[in-house]
C-alpha cells in the first residue's frame, strides 16, 4: 500500500511539473532593432502582446504566441497576419515586406550583430 501511494504522489507531481512547463511563454517584451551592414535602427517595441512600430507600412501590431503571429495594423492599411519566428533574443518576421532578423536590445544576439557590423 505504501509503494502504491508513493508511485501515484510522484505520478502527479510529474504531471503537475510538465502542465506548468508547456504553459510558459517566452516574454517577447523590450526593443527589436534591424541591424546590417546599411542600418543599426529601431524597428518596434514589444510589451505584452502589444507592439508598436517605428518605421513602415503598419503603425502596430497584436501578437498571438499561440500561433507565431502578429496582427499588422494601421492607418491606412488593411489589417494582416503575418508569422513570426522566435530564437535566442531573435525575432525573424517580415513586417516591411521583406523578411528580416530583428535583435532585442541587450540580447546575446544583438551584441553579436554590433560586433559583426561594427555598429
Amino acid at each position: 500500500m505504501r509503494k502504491f501511494v508513493s508511485i501515484l504522489l510522484l505520478s502527479l507531481s510529474i504531471i503537475t511539473l510538465i502542465a506548468c512547463t508547456k504553459n510558459k511563454q517566452q516574454s517577447l517584451d523590450g526593443e527589436y532593432y534591424w541591424i546590417s551592414s546599411e542600418r543599426n535602427e529601431l524597428a518596434f517595441t514589444i510589451k505584452g502582446n502589444r507592439g508598436s512600430i517605428k518605421h513602415g507600412e503598419a503603425d502596430s501590431f497584436t501578437i498571438d504566441q499561440e500561433s507565431n503571429t502578429f496582427l499588422l495594423s494601421g492607418e491606412g492599411r488593411a489589417d494582416s497576419t503575418v508569422k513570426y519566428k522566435v530564437k535566442d533574443g531573435t525575432i525573424t518576421v517580415d513586417i516591411s515586406g521583406i523578411e528580416h532578423e530583428y535583435y532585442q536590445k541587450g540580447s546575446k544576439a544583438y551584441n553579436k550583430a554590433l560586433q559583426q557590423y561594427n555598429k
